[in-house]
């Protein structure tokens, strides 16, 4: 009996003090400006603003990161939102937020057009343009992307799935890639 209350606390103790001894790292904190969508070019602009955010909740998840409160992305931007997607907006960005990593992107069009020509099933034209743009600070990388999609599917095929939200957040999960690059993680 001794030896299994031994055996216990001193499992105890070992667990006790590798806890204590684990660090406790501040996340970065990210400000994601709200999208700007071109609403007379893009149909359902309200399903771009979710996807929009589905996406970055799931890239920018708490451990590592920490999303800045909208209200002061929303202060730290001018009235009219990011006129020009440069290095020196989004730096202004990260001083009024007091954040690490700044994202922002614009849609300006989406398109589906109806194609029949010299094709026995009727198909879509699918055509996505916008631009994505980050800045890094705890890398020092500015990342600017503008993004022009082109798809032909067959018509049938969009009853089942969703192709403007299949290429956008695709587009969108690989910019933020892009934007990770070279970042250690727990290392902010």
């Amino acid at each position: 009996m001794k030896k299994v209350i031994r055996f216990i606390l001193s499992v105890l103790v070992v667990l006790f003090s590798n806890v204590i001894f684990t660090g406790v790292t501040d996340a970065a904190n990210v400000a994601v400006v709200p999208i700007q969508i071109d609403e007379t070019k893009v149909e359902r602009a309200g399903d771009f603003y979710s996807y929009y955010w589905d996406v970055m909740v799931e890239k920018f998840q708490f451990p590592e990161f920490e999303l800045v409160d909208d209200d002061k992305v929303a202060k730290a931007l001018p009235a009219e939102g990011l006129k020009t997607f440069d290095q020196t907006s989004l730096d202004g960005v990260l001083k009024g937020t007091d954040a690490d990593i700044v994202v922002a992107m614009r849609l300006d069009e989406v398109v589906e057009k109806a194609d029949t020509i010299f094709e026995e099933e009727p198909m879509l034209d699918c055509r996505m343009s916008g631009e994505f743009v980050s800045y890094n600070k705890v890398t020092g990388k500015f990342f600017r992307k503008k993004f022009n999609y082109h798809d032909r599917m067959e018509e049938v095929l969009t009853l089942k799935t969703d192709w403007q939200q299949n290429a956008f957040a695709s587009s969108l999960r690989r910019f933020i890639s892009r934007t990770m690059e070279g970042m250690k993680p727990n290392k902010y």
